[in-house]
């Protein structure tokens, strides 16, 4: 109520009068706004769901944000959005992401969650890469050894927060690679018909650079990387690129396997913007990840509420028995935002940074033990 004054101060708008016109598919939602029979802003909230762990989490995306020019500045993007989150939350999501522009969606209480990491090896260096022999193929087709693929990406993504699932037999392979624009190519290694790595190349990089959106090893074994990483080399060596850079978490096993070899990694981390996320729904969302909660909290008991805006839960355990119930019944309480709510249960901040800065009542130090400093990310095929 807030929020929609504040836009009827300044920008005159008046939001009793606008419609929003909800077009749906399967697993993908379109909310348009409508002011005067015109639509003047609009945006799409993708069903997704993201690994946490043991658990899985369905999230609302946010995606394709857009307002004509001539209705900038009005508030009509801001309408949209707050009703968006009121949609999500009536309709029973946890938990919203989106990939966006810099310094504007912490308006409406969403967070970084994620940062963004490369690493980069000249091809002097990558030279000295000595690996087993496989059988190599890059194809054009995106859908390219997608079951197998998929099968690689589940046994290796499994337990990284907030990678998207995909299912074998379900994931039609990669709509994009780093750029919205085109596919990737699909190099994968192999040993007759048993693929055994895979990587997605960009199609379009900088002239000088192999870029990599995307890369996978069976059981994460270091020799199929090495092998892999050998053959990207020749490939880079065809194109007469002088490097390699590849998207990917800094603690990601091909990084180990780089490392002695001479690398660059470089990551960043906006204040607000890229990957950003917020709580929807508390409760729920503690609910979602309660069996991976209960594998944290073996040999730890405790209890601590915690409180954002509008709702809040309490979480009680016993070395390895987790109850989730709502309202604050602690005496051990702790006040945040959604954005800062997700930051804590993602693993994006360091929970005790992040408690030294909030409000915080009795000893919540639970928290510390339930959500520890994690990497979440999505693969950069996998965004919205």
């Amino acid at each position: 109520m807030l929020v929609e004054t504040l836009i009827k101060r300044k920008y005159a708008i008046d939001i009793a009068k606008m419609e929003f016109v909800i077009s749906e598919s399967p697993g993908w939602h379109k909310i348009e706004a409508v002011d005067n029979n015109t639509k003047v802003s609009w945006l799409s909230i993708p069903d997704t769901e993201v690994h946490y762990g043991a658990s899985k989490i369905i999230v609302g995306g946010i995606a394709g944000v857009y307002t004509p020019r001539e209705f900038r500045g009005k508030g009509y993007s801001a309408s949209t959005l707050n009703y968006a989150i009121e949609w999500m939350r009536n309709r029973g999501y946890a938990l919203s992401e989106l990939f966006g522009i810099q310094e504007y969606y912490h308006r409406f209480g969403f967070a970084t969650f994620m940062g963004e990491h490369t690493v980069t090896i000249s091809l002097r260096d990558a030279s000295r890469i000595e690996a087993r022999e496989y059988e190599w193929e890059i194809s054009d087709d995106p859908s390219f050894c997608a079951n197998d693929i998929a099968n690689i990406y589940e046994e290796t993504n499994a337990n990284w927060i907030t990678s998207r699932v995909r299912k074998p037999n379900e994931w039609n392979g990669f709509r994009k690679g780093v750029s919205w624009e085109h596919t990737p190519k699909v190099l994968v290694i192999r040993s007759g018909k048993q693929v055994f790595g895979y990587a997605a190349i960009e199609r379009w990089a900088n002239p000088d650079e192999l870029l990599v959106a995307e890369v996978g090893a069976k059981s994460n074994d270091k020799e199929v990387y090495r092998a892999l990483l050998k053959n990207l080399f020749k490939l880079a060596l065809e194109e007469k690129k002088s490097r390699i850079r590849i998207h990917v978490p800094p603690d990601h096993e091909i990084v180990n396997v780089l490392r002695p070899y001479g690398i660059s990694i470089e990551s960043t981390f906006l204040w607000s913007g890229g990957g950003m996320a917020r709580v929807i729904n508390l409760t729920k969302l503690l609910k979602d990840i309660e069996v991976e909660l209960a594998e944290r909290s073996k040999g730890v008991t405790g209890e601590a509420s915690l409180e954002i805006p509008g709702e809040s839960a309490t979480i009680k355990v016993n070395d390895g028995e987790v109850r989730i119930t709502q309202g604050s019944s602690s005496i051990n309480k702790v006040k945040m935002g959604p954005g800062e709510a997700a930051q804590l249960i993602l693993g994006y901040r360091e929970p005790e940074e992040l408690l030294s800065k909030v409000e915080a009542y009795g000893e919540p130090g639970v928290l510390v033990r339930l959500f520890p400093l994690k990497t979440p990310y999505v693969w950069q095929p996998d965004r919205w």
